[in-house]
């Protein structure tokens, strides 16, 4: 039988002890009932889920194995410019991400394993609390023979009922802080990410002006004639006589240079 038979069972003895119980004038059962209801679930997916990572495991490693070969054929003690350099980062980041789906691919299936264990093992306590709640019943039942052992038989039953349902929320929260950690592990980062790439630049950004000989980078600089100040000149002393006055433009740089900035951005625009 599956564990999820098995919590389908649990709940219908545990409903039928309820009722039975209730009607023997002990409605401490009910609460249990809900509980139960709860955790009808099936791990099985759980296990499924833990057999696919290792072959994801096994397929990254081949992968990495293969990039090292490669890389490891490319890669040369006389290749030492710049270039050479930046290829190794770059190969050495890719094969940091390629260990991390691996750690993460491992670790995956042992959370996923450890969660559907511990959800077969709370349906099995639920199963066991079914059967110790179908037992108190019956006693209940037998005892209701006789009305003196009756009252003497509910008391007992709710006290028990009681106890066991305080068992049952502690074993509830121990599963609840169990799987929160799982999921937290899962969430976790591996010891080492796979490096960000730099970026770069546009080779047609602003600035820059393609061309028969190459890219080459602009700089206008446009001198524009700034505002006069007074003969006592700013807090800086700009303006003041005899000190740096900026000279007036000739007539026509200003507009020259307007029109070669719109030169420019017509080669710039795609």
């Amino acid at each position: 039988m599956n564990a999820a038979g098995l919590a389908r069972d649990a709940l219908m003895a545990g409903a039928g002890a309820a009722v039975t119980l209730s009607a023997l004038g002990v409605p401490a059962a009910w609460p249990f009932v809900g509980r139960m209801y709860v955790h009808q679930y099936d791990p099985r997916a759980f296990f499924d889920g833990a057999d696919t990572w290792p072959a994801v495991h096994d397929d990254v490693a081949a992968t990495r194995l293969n990039v090292e070969a490669l890389v490891g054929e490319v890669a040369t003690t006389s290749w030492r410019s710049e270039d050479g350099r930046a290829f190794d980062r770059r190969m050495d980041a890719c094969l940091a991400g390629l260990r991390s789906i691996e750690i993460r691919a491992v670790v995956a299936a042992l959370v996923l394993r450890t969660v559907g264990a511990a959800l077969v093992a709370m349906i099995l306590y639920q199963f066991l609390v079914a059967a110790a709640m179908a037992a108190l019943a019956l006693w209940v039942l037998t005892a209701a023979l006789t009305p003196l052992s009756l009252v003497a038989a509910r008391t007992a039953a709710t006290r028990c009922l009681t106890g066991l349902y305080e068992n049952h929320r502690a074993v509830e929260s121990l599963l609840d802080t169990l799987l929160h950690g799982c999921a937290a592990r899962g969430r976790r980062r591996p010891p080492f990410q796979q490096a960000e790439p730099a970026p770069r630049r546009d080779r047609h950004g602003p600035g820059r002006i393609p061309g028969r000989l190459g890219e080459r980078r602009v700089q206008l600089r446009v001198r524009r004639p700034g505002p006069a100040s007074g003969p006592a000149g700013d807090a800086h002393g700009v303006g003041a006589p005899g000190r740096d006055r900026p000279r007036p433009d000739p007539p026509g740089q200003a507009r020259q240079a307007e029109a070669t900035i719109d030169r420019v951005r017509g080669l710039l625009r795609p």
